[in-house]
């Protein structure tokens, strides 16, 4: 069974603009938990990001396993590929979103280690 012809354009715009938002996605969760203006702030929770990428995988996932039935391997496999990237796109974030906020915690325990909670950093 061959493709119909436009259908490739189609699935590499979808892919694209998925992948687009992933990177964008990705970009805001590490401007916002690593560049501030104010030293002292607590950086952001990243779970609004996850969520954001979480749904575009699923997306992807439904999009590649309806391409697969309707027999489109090639979008198939572009939408796999958008869910891999995706998957790890998420658990770098979350990593980040760790690593920013315990970051965040022992800059605060130095500044006044009898603060509740400190006691292991001490």
């Amino acid at each position: 069974m061959t493709e119909e012809p436009g259908r490739g354009c189609a699935s590499c715009a979808l892919v694209v603009v998925q992948l687009a938002v992933v990177a964008v996605t990705f970009v805001r969760a590490y401007l916002e938990e690593y560049f501030t203006l104010d030293a002292d702030s607590a950086p952001g929770p990243v779970g609004p990001y996850v969520v954001t990428l979480g749904v575009v995988a699923g997306v992807a996932a439904v999009a590649g396993i309806i391409a697969g039935v309707r027999g489109s391997g090639a979008v198939a496999y572009g939408q796999a590929l958008v869910v891999v990237v995706t998957l790890i796109a998420m658990a770098v974030t979350n990593a980040m979103g760790d690593s920013a906020h315990e970051e965040h915690r022992r800059r605060e325990c130095y500044d006044s280690p009898a603060a509740p909670g400190c006691a292991d950093v001490r």
